[in-house]
This record gives structure tokens, C-alpha cells and sequence, in this order.
């Protein structure tokens, strides 16, 4: 019986100008993957010189744990450090959930309110667009 392959949890998505990185969740981002998923959204953020936000698509992912909002809240903070935005894109119920639950809803959405749309954004007319139920 042939099975299909294993999604990554991260993956980092093609580019839509080149002060935006792109990144996308799928799965479950807990314990057993939540480092494997700091780690390469970090080494992702040093490969790319110049970027001024990093948009992290959430359509895809299933389940968050505490590790996983955990690794959330530390992209968060590294990307604040880094003087970058960071934007939740395409949440879901169950994320928007735990984030109203732990009351970290607005540090990890909010703050990106803050920061100018990237080139590709203002281009097309778009907002922020953190909320995709």
C-alpha cells in the first residue's frame, strides 16, 4: 500500500517581493517537532539579508500545543529583535482559540499592525490579512 509522503512542518514559500520572507506550518507544531521548527524558521530569517517581515501562514496547521505557542511567541520576539514584522496569516478556529485561551492573541497578531504592508501589498491593495477563518 504506497503511502504518501510526510509534509514538513515548516516550509519556507516563494517569495512575493524581496523584503518579505514567507513561511508555512502544516501539522501539528508540538513537542515533537516544535524545535525542529524554531530552528529552521531561524536559520530561514539569517539566510535572508534586507527582509522586513516574516509572514507566517497557519492555514495548514491542525494542532498547537503549548511547545507550539511556545515556538510561535519566540519567532515572535526573535523577529521584534531583528526589527522585523511578524504576521500570523490564515489562522485557524482552533489556533485563534489557544490564542484568546493564553491571552497572546494580540502580542502575536497586533503588533504587526504596527508595520507597513509589505511592497507586494500595497501593490495589490491588501491588508494585513492575520485572521483567515
Amino acid at each position: 500500500m504506497p503511502t504518501t509522503p510526510q509534509t514538513e512542518p515548516l516550509q519556507v514559500l516563494p517569495p512575493t517581493d524581496p523584503y518579505t520572507l514567507r513561511l508555512a506550518l502544516y501539522g501539528d507544531l508540538d513537542y515533537e517537532v516544535g524545535d525542529e521548527v524554531l530552528d529552521r524558521a531561524r536559520k530561514a530569517l539569517r539566510g535572508c539579508e534586507g527582509v522586513r517581515s516574516l509572514r507566517l501562514n497557519c492555514r495548514g496547521l491542525e494542532v498547537a500545543d503549548s511547545t507550539g505557542l511556545s515556538v510561535l511567541l519566540q519567532l515572535r520576539r526573535d523577529a521584534h529583535e531583528a526589527g522585523i514584522c511578524f504576521h500570523l496569516d490564515d489562522t485557524r478556529p482552533l489556533l485563534e482559540r489557544l490564542l484568546r485561551i493564553t491571552g497572546t492573541r494580540d502580542y502575536l497578531t497586533c503588533a504587526s499592525a504596527a508595520c507597513p504592508p509589505s511592497d507586494a501589498e500595497a501593490a495589490m491593495g491588501t491588508g494585513e490579512g492575520e485572521s483567515g477563518g
